[in-house]
């Protein structure tokens, strides 16, 4: 699981030694600050946790939290950045997260989805959204580097559509999954329009981002793609899978792309339970996922 002796190893500072929070961070308390920041990341690694199951597998067992300027001679960050680096094993933070609103009690960020089904929470503590996303992204390279390989959705920025939106389908489902619990409602019984079969026919009329149709695809063709196997298979091992095998199109057919693309998962994250209960001493049902 993310908690327990994966969040003791993970983050140096203890809640233990926490002062009581406020909203803010008094600039005269930095040290106690940056404690605060590292607690709330804690707090959400655990929410992630209980919220969709053990993450931990793709996780390396230390990671330090450090906080940069922009001006930081080795690792510049943006205000209000933060970014991953997988071979460092630190989690780089803008110093600006220092002045952020924080919950109040922190542990009430101990539960996930209250900061997402709530607008004003939202809109009030970005940075517990801020934070969610760097732990998502950097599970998910971690899931890929397992793996020899990169997650950086390089093809999402290319040029070419063909390219582009197979790209855009993986990461905007995944993007819905981890931060809305409502799905959207669209009519399954018209795949033709979320995976047309011409896809050259369709990027000649729909190669801009803006245009409904693509949107259509990007979304209810990129959740018809994830959803069947988050379903059978669970959050964990379903998105080191997407971030481990990257969805193309074969055949001009979006269709056929995307049900060969499920059918290989299937076969792949079958194989690789049947192996977890062959290793598993006793009972099969001690293993869980």
């Amino acid at each position: 699981m993310i908690g327990a002796a994966w969040l003791r190893s993970w983050f140096a500072c203890t809640l233990a030694v926490l002062p009581a929070v406020g909203l803010a961070c008094d600039l005269s308390e930095r040290k106690a600050c940056e404690q605060r920041i590292v607690a709330l990341v804690a707090y959400r690694s655990e929410a992630i946790e209980h919220a969709f199951g053990d993450l931990s597998g793709a996780l390396p067992d230390e990671v330090r939290v450090r906080f940069v300027r922009s001006r930081d001679p080795e690792h510049p960050l943006p205000s209000g950045a933060i970014a991953y680096a997988p071979e460092e094993r630190v989690l780089f933070m803008s110093r600006t997260f220092l002045d952020a609103k924080l919950p109040n009690p922190l542990r009430l960020a101990a539960s996930y989805w209250p900061f997402y089904e709530q607008p004003q929470a939202r809109e009030t503590l970005p940075v517990v959204e801020a934070i969610d996303d760097a732990l998502w992204n950097a599970y998910l390279q971690a899931a890929a580097n397992a793996r020899g390989v990169t997650w950086d959705s390089a093809d999402c920025r290319s040029a070419y559509v063909e390219k582009r939106l197979p790209c855009e389908m993986v990461t905007s489902a995944i993007a819905h999954v981890v931060k809305t619990r409502r799905l959207p409602i669209f009519n399954e019984n018209r795949i033709d329009r979320v995976w047309p079969e011409d896809f050259a026919g369709f990027v000649e009329r729909n190669w801009r981002r803006g245009e409904s149709e693509y949107r259509d695809v990007q979304l209810y063709g990129g959740l018809l793609l994830v959803r069947p196997l988050i379903s059978e298979f669970g959050l964990p091992r379903a998105l080191a899978y997407l971030v481990q095998t990257p969805f193309r199109i074969v055949d001009n057919n979006l269709r056929v792309s995307a049900q060969r693309y499920q059918d290989r998962a299937r076969d792949a994250l079958g194989i690789q339970g049947a192996e977890r209960i062959a290793r598993a001493p006793g009972d099969s049902q001690a293993v869980s996922w």
